[in-house]
């Protein structure tokens, strides 16, 4: 990792949630909100609204994970995107990436949904005295698919001897172990892979195909969008703001998994 760099420090925050240590809930929240915080200020300034996510828990039949949600309205951030499945290309974005269709679109929501979903903790049961006191429970491992599907997220960052073809197949291939072969995981699978994009330095980062668009960039690009139809059916009190917050994390941690510009990296 390069926790020298803003994208490096979001990226080992993101990471030490599902790494199964036994580093209180409140320490990691307050890391991932910073890192959060200060890659958000780089790349996006006063239209920052970064601060209405935070790390949260959910309690499942299954047990209790740590993940992304929405401070106020208490929501995971997975099925926020979940909610947005099949929306529209939003006219901004077809602006802004005008090579883009509606397939990679759909599949740059999907792909999101199931990074985030990788980086939550693993569930954990939740007995009665933990439940007074979650954070001092030790989280459970990564199971391999997921801890696979990571490890291929941070080859694209970190491993810049690999060839763009290992690099894309690793990720395609662990996506899919992790996610399962469904048919719509299938079709987003063969939407994404690792390119080199030489603007505005060179760097490997995810990319739609057959766009060649960075996925990172479609999403950002997605920021101030309207809230789609078919999320405020679903939440039909999420605000502007709070849909901005969910679109901007989303391209902020794809940021944190690109290969660092060349000028950056010291």
């Amino acid at each position: 990792m390069n926790p020298r760099t803003p994208r490096g420090r979001l990226r080992d925050a993101l990471l030490r949630v599902g790494e199964g240590r036994q580093v209180p809930e409140p320490d990691l929240r307050t890391a991932v909100e910073i890192a959060l915080s200060e890659l958000a200020q780089a790349m996006l300034g006063e239209r920052s609204r970064v601060s209405l996510v935070t790390l949260g828990s959910e309690d499942h039949t299954w047990g209790r994970n740590l993940g992304l949600r929405l401070a106020d309205y208490d929501v995971g951030l997975p099925d926020l995107l979940w909610a947005a499945d099949e929306s529209d290309l939003p006219t901004q974005v077809r602006e802004s990436c005008p090579a883009l269709g509606q397939n990679e679109w759909e599949a740059a929501l999907l792909v999101c949904k199931l990074i985030f979903t990788a980086l939550e903790s693993e569930p954990e049961p939740v007995p009665d005295e933990a439940t007074r006191h979650p954070h001092r429970l030790p989280r459970p491992a990564r199971a391999v698919v997921r801890e696979r599907f990571c490890q291929s997220l941070i080859a694209i960052a970190e491993r810049s001897e690999l060839p763009q073809d290992e690099l894309t197949t690793q990720l395609r291939t662990t996506l899919l172990d992790f996610a399962s072969e469904t048919p719509d995981n299938q079709e987003a699978a063969q939407h994404v892979a690792v390119l080199p994009i030489e603007q505005p330095q060179p760097a490997m980062r995810i990319c739609l195909s057959p766009s060649g668009s960075s996925l990172a960039q479609v999403l950002l690009s997605a920021d101030g969008c309207p809230v789609p139809d078919c999320v405020l059916d679903e939440f039909p009190d999420l605000n502007q703001d709070e849909w901005n917050a969910v679109i901007q994390v989303s391209g902020l941690a794809l940021l944190a998994f690109e290969a660092e510009p060349a000028c950056t990296t010291g």
